[in-house]
């Protein structure tokens, strides 16, 4: 633990500092992250699945209201006239976090205490969080691109920030996932779980507070943009930049595969598996453990390979757990443990590399109409992905099947479905990195392999010089 302090102390003194504005910021970033994985434990993820079962919702109406994010997520169509008006944002922008917070967090809690009938729970539930997704979409691009001003130019550097950032909020999120799991599972079965569900909800909306005047800190810098931006621009731009194109059309890619069994692979796990909260949260603990064992190899992989072909080994790894869980009974419910242990090694590689393909081939310029195509994309890809993985477990919902004498619920076909695509994806950006690739990058990466070559070259010349 001690070495691992004082290797940290040069990174965070050169990534963070309150004393460089650029360097403030990213330690305001840090500090939102932190906020945001704290909270985040509270409303999304299996706390989120079991506050929608509390209430009678089925796993088909999980995943209905799962699309919802995706749809009203496509009005960053239009952020860039909305966010044109103002030459300050910062005010407005988070104001706008806030509304949605109190609309995704409050009312949403509030709402079943007035409408008992779980039917018009799921209406109503898709109309609150319908406005707050649509209302937060119209200013959320530009909170990506006031942000992005403060991300290291550098690679190296960039790499480092974004593995501290991810690290600590998974710390966070770790130790907030555990004590919160033991506390449910310590009450399961009584009224008090549900109670604790929905103390912790409201505990979130005071972290959001907190994130919110963290954010207002950081500095604000004037945006670089046309003033003859037209709707059709934010379609238009990113056609006449290949490779940013390229990156998008990967990501549009990977959120339609992530969101095949978004929602509904927790309600299984929870439901159909039994597993305790605990359990569950214990495995998203490990991660933590994992990151920090094995970031430092990742970081070597990285910077050997890229972002993108490491993004793409990434999805090759992967892809036999899905096959794992397709098969996976309560009779053989220990699988479960290994293969999130694997997946939890592969998902930091996967984390690291993904993280920065948004921003790698970026224009500076009209950013904000860029962010905006990403995010309509983004959203309408994973939308597509969600609607996919619904239709398939309402074939049998709640039901299970005998497959190769194994009983196996619809959801677990989804499965295959994402391990299909992954090879798909895998080869794709592990032979075809270079399409996606900034020239910067390349010309980083020819002369880290050329170092080592060098290096190789010395070592090999020094050992025979000694046998002379």
């Amino acid at each position: 633990m001690r070495k691992l302090i004082s290797d940290l102390k040069p990174l965070l003194a050169d990534i963070y500092s309150p004393r460089e504005e650029h360097a403030k910021g990213r330690l305001v970033s840090l500090v939102s992250s932190l906020m945001t994985a704290f909270y985040n434990v509270f409303i999304t993820g299996i706390f989120y699945t079991g506050f929608l079962s509390m209430y009678g919702i089925s796993i088909t109406g999980v995943g209905i209201v799962s699309f919802i994010p995706y749809i009203g997520g496509c009005f960053a169509l239009f952020s860039p006239f909305v966010l044109r008006r103002f030459q300050k944002r910062k005010r407005v922008m988070l104001l706008s976090k806030l509304l949605f917070y109190g609309l995704y967090i409050i009312a949403t809690t509030l709402m079943p205490l007035f409408v008992h009938d779980p039917d018009k729970r799921l209406m109503w539930f898709i109309i609150i969080l319908f406005a707050a997704y649509a209302e937060y979409a119209l200013f959320s691009p530009g909170i990506t691109v006031w942000f992005y001003n403060f991300y290291p130019k550098d690679n190296e550097r960039r790499t480092r920030y974004i593995y501290l950032n991810q690290m600590f909020s998974s710390i966070m999120s770790s130790l907030v996932l555990l004590t919160s799991g033991l506390i449910t599972d310590a009450v399961s079965g009584s009224s008090h779980q549900n109670t604790i569900i929905l103390a912790l909800r409201y505990f979130a909306f005071v972290l959001v507070l907190i994130d919110v005047t963290a954010q207002s800190r950081a500095k604000e810098y004037p945006y670089e943009e046309t003033r003859k931006l037209r709707i059709s621009d934010i379609f238009t731009k990113p056609f006449r930049c290949k490779k940013f194109l390229m990156c998008m059309l990967l990501m549009f890619f990977w959120n339609f595969i992530c969101n095949i069994n978004n929602g509904t692979w927790s309600y299984h796990l929870l439901n159909h598996m039994h597993y305790s909260y605990t359990l569950i949260n214990l495995m998203s603990v490990m991660y933590t453990v994992i990151l920090t064992l094995t970031s430092k190899y990742w970081r070597k992989v990285l910077r050997k390979y890229s972002w993108v072909k490491t993004f793409g080994l990434c999805n090759l790894l992967f892809l036999p757990t899905e096959f794992v869980y397709f098969f996976m009974t309560s009779k053989t419910s220990f699988l479960y443990v290994p293969v999130s242990l694997w997946q939890n090694i592969i998902n930091v590689g996967f984390n690291l590399s993904y993280a920065n393909i948004l921003y790698m081939n970026l224009p500076n310029e009209d950013s904000t109409a860029y962010i905006s195509f990403y995010s309509v994309g983004a959203n309408l890809c994973a939308l597509a992905g969600m609607v996919l993985g619904t239709w398939i477990v309402s074939l049998h919902a709640d039901v299970p099947m005998n497959v190769l004498g194994l009983q196996i619920y619809m959801v677990q076909f989804t499965c295959l479905i994402r391990a299909a695509l992954l090879a798909v994806m895998g080869v794709m950006c592990y032979f075809g990195w270079k399409s996606f690739t900034s020239d910067d990058e390349l010309r980083s990466i020819e002369a880290y392999s050329g170092l080592g070559t060098d290096k190789r070259f010395r070592k090999f010349i020094r050992k025979h010089i000694r046998k002379v």
